[in-house]
C-alpha cells in the first residue's frame, strides 16, 4: 500500500503534455518516478504503460475504458491498484463518475491544465470544460467570501456540471 504523498514546493509542478512537444512523455515519466520514489515505490513498466494510456486518452477514463483500449497488459485488479498508487502520489487524479465507475486523468499539478467537468447522467460520459479568467475570478471572490464567513481555508476548487450529452438527449 502506498503512503499518501504531499505536494512539495520544490517539485517542478507542470510537465508539458500537449502539443506533441518532443520528450513530453519522458518528462512526465520522470515526474512520476520522483513522486513514487518519495514514498518508496517504483515507476514500473506497468505503471508507465498505464500512465501513457491515461494521457493518450485525452479525457477522464474508467478502468473498463482502459481495459478496452489495451489495459497495459494487466488484470482489472492490478490496473485499479496501480491507478490508486499513481493517484496517491499526485500523478493522476480521480474524477467521480456517474454510476459505478470513477475516472482517472493526469493531475492538474502535472498538466497545468485547470478545468472542470461536464457529466452525462445517462451514459456517464465525462468531458473537460476549459476554464476562463472571468469564471475563475468570480469563483475566487465567492470562495473567499464564504470561507471568511465560515472560518475555512480554501485550497482549491472543482466544478461539475450534470446533464445529458448530445448522444443521450
Amino acid at each position: 500500500m502506498a503512503k499518501q504523498a504531499t505536494a512539495e514546493p520544490a517539485e517542478p509542478a507542470v510537465v508539458p503534455v500537449d502539443g506533441g512537444e518532443a520528450g513530453r512523455i519522458d518528462r512526465l515519466h520522470d515526474a512520476a518516478e520522483r513522486r513514487l520514489s518519495k514514498v518508496g515505490q517504483r515507476h514500473t513498466r506497468q505503471r508507465r504503460a498505464i500512465l501513457e494510456l491515461v494521457v493518450d486518452a485525452g479525457r477522464p477514463v474508467t478502468v473498463p475504458d482502459l481495459l478496452a483500449i489495451g489495459g497495459a497488459g494487466v488484470s482489472q485488479s492490478s490496473l485499479y491498484r496501480n491507478l490508486v498508487v499513481l493517484e496517491d502520489v499526485g500523478v493522476l487524479q480521480r474524477v467521480a463518475g456517474w454510476g459505478n465507475h470513477d475516472r482517472f486523468e493526469l493531475s492538474e499539478a502535472l498538466s497545468g491544465h485547470h478545468h472542470h467537468h461536464m457529466k452525462c447522467t445517462s451514459c456517464g460520459l465525462v468531458v473537460d470544460i476549459p476554464t476562463n479568467h472571468g469564471f475563475e475570478k468570480a469563483m475566487a471572490a465567492e470562495s473567499h467570501k464564504v470561507s471568511n464567513e465560515l472560518g475555512f481555508e480554501v485550497t482549491g476548487h472543482s466544478v461539475d456540471l450534470f446533464g445529458r450529452c448530445s448522444d443521450c438527449h
